[in-house]
């Protein structure tokens, strides 16, 4: 039979070799992040998403989670994020119902116009509506960008939720990768040359980031550590890639079902652009949208919109800011995408875009006027 003692001796022993054992996890894990940092500085990048699930009418997509204030961090520096009741990327809290007098507009697009590796008041939508206010518009530019999205769910959310804000003027921001994004949230396809909805449902990864986010330290780990960093971001972006295979083998499928002679992303991008065209069109509202250029490895940068696109894109919108009739613009500035990381548009690009944006609602409001 143990004796008092003896069970004391084991008890003293075992919470010893927990403690050695927990000592060394920590000890290893300070040494992965140390390590992390000097070989992967540079590229990488502490990106919380903080994406969750919100429903728009009869569809479910995804949102910035609401009443966020947090941080980004890269070999750039860091950038303030903070989000209001609706999660969209502004200090304050919009309602529905419109000023007697005021313009409002919605930016559409992906982390690009979310924003990503400039401050909360260098974004294109925060310097444009400045711009506005300074030259005697009382305005409020509504930034929903949310990274990750397609050109699909932005037609979504204007169509069930964004029109309520009564917009005048809605921007929409393409980048490069939303062609294949559209395809990859199965939200509309075509079917006879028609648009057509799919799936009323698109929330990739937000039901781990719901769960994960409601702990303080996974925010913290999130904002801060390099190591939890390159952790999630691996196995995002495998998960990311098996997408991408997924969205191709679909896209070779649905091309050869529709017209073996068309590239079926870009047909899918006429329809959706076309859609939104049609729809503001309905609701008075002017569109006006934006080739966020890409990096390129053998120019530097390229448009986002294909040449063979180009006449159709200009023909469905009010005015568009097509990247080859900008690189004066762009030659003036010193630094078109941030230098390290996920090569972001620069916080120049940002306030040469929304210089853009203000000057043709400037001068379209003093027309109609």
């Amino acid at each position: 039979m143990q004796t008092q003692s003896g069970k004391k001796n084991n008890l003293k022993s075992f919470l010893g070799g927990l403690l050695i054992f927990s000592i060394s996890i920590i000890i290893g894990l300070l040494i992965g992040e140390v390590i992390i940092r000097l070989m992967y500085k540079k590229e990488m990048v502490l990106y919380p998403r903080y994406h969750t699930d919100v429903t728009y009418g009869d569809f479910k997509i995804r949102r910035i989670r609401p009443n966020m204030t947090f941080t980004h961090t890269s070999f750039e520096g860091s950038f303030n994020f903070k989000t209001n009741n609706k999660g969209f990327r502004n200090d304050k809290d919009i309602n529905y119902k419109k000023e007697k007098g005021e313009i409002r507009v919605i930016a559409l697009g992906d982390s690009h116009t979310q924003g990503y590796d400039v401050n909360q008041d260098e974004t294109f939508s925060s310097f444009a509506e400045n711009m506005l206010n300074k030259n005697g518009l009382k305005s409020i530019v509504i930034n929903a960008g949310v990274s990750g999205f397609s050109t699909a769910e932005e037609l979504v959310f204007l169509e069930n939720e964004g029109y309520k804000y009564k917009p005048d003027y809605v921007v929409v921001a393409l980048f490069a990768n939303d062609y294949q994004d559209n395809i990859r949230s199965d939200l509309f396809e075509l079917r006879n040359d028609s648009l057509v909805v799919k799936n009323h449902e698109y929330i990739p990864g937000v039901s781990i980031q719901n769960k994960l986010y409601k702990y303080g330290i996974f925010r913290w780990l999130g904002e801060k550590s390099y190591l939890y960093g390159y952790a999630f971001n691996t196995v995002w972006d495998f998960i990311k890639k098996l997408n991408q295979k997924a969205a191709s083998g679909k896209e070779t499928e649905l091309a050869i079902a529709v017209n073996p002679n068309t590239n079926y992303s870009e047909e899918l991008m006429k329809k959706l652009i076309g859609r939104f065209h049609d729809y503001c069109k309905a609701q008075g509202i002017k569109l006006i949208i934006l080739d966020i250029p890409q990096l390129d490895p053998i120019v530097s940068t390229s448009p986002s919109i294909p040449k063979n696109l180009v006449p159709h894109v200009k023909k469905s919108c009010d005015t568009l800011f097509n990247y080859d009739n900008m690189i004066t613009d762009y030659s003036k500035i010193s630094l078109i995408h941030v230098k390290h990381g996920s090569r972001h548009i620069s916080a120049e690009t940002h306030k040469m875009l929304g210089q853009k944006i203000s000057e043709y609602i400037l001068s379209d409001h003093k027309a109609v006027n």
